[in-house]
């Protein structure tokens, strides 16, 4: 719990001394799954609109304990945990407008 407070801080206290005057974006994630730490800071100079998600779609704590002679099993169950930084993609002219999904060829 100490240990898990203090690398809390000392992420929080990075972000503070290392940010960038740039940084006009941000984003930053921190997710802890009983032990599992993972941390997500990234900072960006330009305004371009994106999307940051984070998906956890099982995760599973199981603890047994017996009282007679003390036996404790833990299982932690984690699958497909994923973080997605999805930017806006540039246009081919160089403005704000998006670009055109190719055309597909017709089926003969």
């Amino acid at each position: 719990m100490l240990i898990s407070l203090l690398k809390k801080l000392k992420y929080k206290l990075k972000n503070i001394l290392y940010r960038s005057k740039e940084c006009r974006n941000k984003d930053e994630i921190y997710l802890d799954l009983d032990g599992l730490e993972i941390m997500v800071n990234r900072c960006f100079s330009y305004d371009k609109p994106h999307e940051v998600s984070v998906f956890v779609p099982r995760a599973e704590l199981r603890k047994k304990i017996k009282n007679g002679e003390q036996l404790e099993e833990i299982e932690i169950l984690l699958n497909s945990i994923t973080i997605v930084h999805s930017p806006q993609r540039p246009s081919e002219e160089g403005s704000d407008t998006p670009i055109e999904p190719p055309e597909l060829p017709k089926e003969k």
